[in-house]
């Protein structure tokens, strides 16, 4: 849990982020899509912030603008108390170092001409490291996704979808990142595997002390991860808290719905959650 004392590692403050559609008509102006609408959040380091939400609620755009990869068309973005969108190439810099990204088709994110040795080091650019500690810190990086060194002589398409999400970690991580942001890092891939590299992600938080933005349309995904959750409706947080606030007791209609859709084991608490939920729509 984050420590009110300490200063927070991102803070988002009154986000906005559009983005223009294509035209409809020859004259006129550009139709645009509202994908950001005054998005408030913080993430202190060391914790694990839940984004969960339907399919175009806005968390793969928020997860974007966390790591610089987009910018907001008005509100700010701080990361490690500097303005990402004021600081310069030092501050960019810093920020590639220090906040990376996994994303949710782990295929797609890998070049799959490169070699896992090419494609894990990659980011090591940043921190100058000379060849042979460079290879030490890959074969540590896949060691600690459970991979072994002999992987790296391999093709991302040599592997199953389980283990290409764990190539993609250890990548994100090999900067020993002070923030990663993981969006939908299971849904692609097998219910059987998304146990195993949500176990991963939980581990690896607790032995770096990463904090972690966890983003999924899967609530219960992400119950069993974060420490807070922030529910996003149609580009708006609704509702955000300690994890067991707002699974137990949910102030909004939107995330009683999901809870709803999420039943637990116990047929009594099932029971209880969806009477809760039909005596609200009533």
């Amino acid at each position: 849990m984050p420590d009110p004392a300490s200063d927070c590692l991102l803070e988002l403050t009154d986000v906005r982020r559009l983005y223009r559609l294509p035209r409809q008509r020859l004259l006129g102006p550009a139709p645009r899509r509202v994908a950001l609408d005054g998005v408030t959040l913080r993430l202190w380091a060391g914790e694990t912030l839940g984004i969960v939400g339907e399919s175009g609620s806005g968390k793969s755009t928020l997860g974007r603008l966390a790591v610089g990869l987009e910018r907001p068309d008005s509100g700010t973005v701080r990361f490690q108390d500097a303005d990402l969108w004021a600081t310069g190439r030092p501050g960019k810099r810093r920020l590639r170092r220090d906040a990376q990204m996994v994303f949710q088709d782990p295929y797609g994110s890998l070049d799959p001409r490169q070699k896992i040795a090419q494609i894990v080091a990659e980011p090591l650019g940043l921190l100058h490291l000379g060849r042979a500690a460079a290879a030490e810190r890959c074969r540590e990086a896949l060691a600690e996704v459970g991979l072994g060194a002999e992987a790296l002589d391999r093709y991302p398409h040599e592997f199953s979808g389980g283990q290409r999400q764990r190539i993609a970690i250890a990548r994100a991580l090999i900067t020993r990142p002070a923030l990663l942001v993981a969006d939908e890092p299971v849904s692609a891939l097998d219910v059987s595997v998304q146990a195993q590299v949500l176990n991963l992600l939980a581990e690896l938080q607790r032995r770096h002390g990463l904090a972690l933005l966890f983003i999924s349309h899967d609530l219960a995904v992400v119950a069993h991860l974060a420490d807070r959750i922030a529910v996003m409706q149609a580009g708006k947080v609704v509702e955000e808290g300690p994890r067991d606030q707002v699974l137990d007791a949910p102030s909004h209609p939107y995330t009683r719905n999901l809870l709803a859709a999420v039943l637990p084991p116990d047929p009594a608490k099932a029971r209880a959650r969806l009477g809760l939920v039909r005596k609200r729509r009533a």
